[in-house]
């Protein structure tokens, strides 16, 4: 009996032990996102995006965590994250934003800043295995926050180029837990476009989603901007 009591402290302990992060799995090159179909897009409207419903993940639960650290757990471990300073110059940390319930994996980014330029990878921690992926940016801030498909089969995302008028960068994961870890999330469309930037993304079910779009342009003088509503259909 002694000894079952000191399995189950030792069990208990491994599984509160705090760990470093594992290598990441990085996702979302551009040269991988090349080799798959384009996203098309056809003409949509705002009645049809406002009747698609928002996605509830990423949620944000309460989590342990102090001022300077936070801690993410999974089934076999618990890893301690910094967290990011922005009162400091140079820094590196990580931003907890919230746990995808559908693919029980768990959000933030991993932020740096050195002599005044920030950058940002948005990654994801699987609470069931400890695997650790890295969605790749196209530019130095990390890509908003991806939205799932309302079967959490696909995962979209955008970012926005700051620098580059209305320019952005759209891509769609196709998620499969039950491949192995470099597999389970895949590059499946893309669009990349120099016409408009990204408002926001909802699914309009679980193979079709809308994007609220903008552009940007001078009319008497001053700056106006023009909504557009796009539909892209996953084949």
């Amino acid at each position: 009996m002694r000894a079952y009591w000191l399995i189950i402290l030792l069990v208990f302990c491994c599984g509160g032990a705090k760990a470093q992060l594992p290598k990441s799995i990085a996702v979302g090159y551009v040269e991988n996102f090349e080799k798959q179909p384009k996203i098309k897009f056809v003409k949509s409207s705002k009645a049809e995006y406002e009747q698609c419903e928002k996605s509830a993940d990423p949620v944000k639960i309460k989590i342990k965590e102090s001022k300077a650290d936070f801690n993410l757990s999974t089934k076999s471990k618990t890893f301690k994250l910094k967290k990011t300073n922005n009162e400091e110059n140079d820094f590196d940390g990580y931003e907890y934003i919230g746990y995808y319930k559908m693919l029980k994996m768990w959000a933030f980014t991993e932020n740096t800043m050195s002599d005044n330029l920030g950058f940002g990878t948005f990654a994801l921690l699987d609470s069931l295995n400890g695997n650790y992926y890295n969605i790749v940016s196209i530019g130095d801030g990390a890509i908003e926050t991806p939205i799932p498909s309302p079967n959490g089969k696909y995962l979209v995302y955008y970012y926005n180029r700051l620098y580059d008028g209305d320019s952005a960068f759209i891509g769609v994961l196709q998620v499969n837990r039950n491949l192995k870890a470099k597999q389970v999330l895949k590059e499946t469309l893309s669009f990349d476009t120099e016409s408009f930037a990204v408002e926001g993304i909802r699914w309009l079910n679980d193979k079709k989603f809308v994007v609220e779009a903008y552009n940007t342009v001078k009319k008497d003088g001053s700056r106006e901007t023009i909504i557009q509503y796009l539909k892209a259909n996953i084949q």
